[in-house]
């Protein structure tokens, strides 16, 4: 009896390790010192308040429906005003998605624009990992960086998952 418990954990073990690896999990991403060439436009919705708040998850699903129902044409984003990979209970967030710029497109009813603007130093964190892998691979590497070349961030990030291409983080630094 227990040889079938150890082979099934084994298996289990083994189909995780598989899986992991087939969302990217052991790429690691690619790190530069930047300085960004133009601006990024968003179009969404600026949430302060609770991680925990009932408000703050279809913020994500609300930009992903506008995405799907073709109303906005645009790659899901965010920016954070505070480290999210450290944020217990307060975060301060622009959540949507990023547009070509602001007029082409109609602005729907209580989303607003933010820019993400060029000439700004940042840490750049890419990776092919897949979208549910990808902020625990990139913010430890952006952390690292920082580390290395003794930089300070100034805890403004764009993050940006995109459904075709890699995933990115954006850390603006002093």
């Amino acid at each position: 009896m227990t040889r079938w418990i150890f082979l099934a954990i084994l298996f289990l073990t083994a189909a995780g390790v598989v899986v992991y690896g087939y969302l990217g999990g052991f790429r690691k991403p690619d790190v530069a010192i930047i300085t960004t060439a133009k601006p990024v436009f968003l179009i969404g919705q600026y949430y302060n308040g609770s991680v925990r708040d009932e408000a703050f998850g279809p913020l994500f699903r609300q930009a992903q429906q506008l995405r799907a129902s073709g109303a906005v044409r645009g790659e899901l984003a965010n920016i954070y005003y505070n480290d999210p990979s450290l944020t217990r209970d307060t975060v301060k967030a622009f959540v949507g998605l990023i547009v070509a710029d602001t007029t082409s497109q109609k602005k729907p009813d209580g989303y607003r624009y933010r820019v993400f603007p060029a000439g700004q130093r940042v840490v750049q964190a890419r990776t092919t990992t897949s979208y549910l892998l990808a902020p625990n691979k990139l913010y430890p590497a952006i952390e690292e960086v920082v580390k290395q070349q003794k930089l300070k961030l100034r805890q403004v990030y764009l993050e940006q998952f995109a459904e075709e291409g890699p995933s990115e983080v954006l850390a603006v630094v002093e």
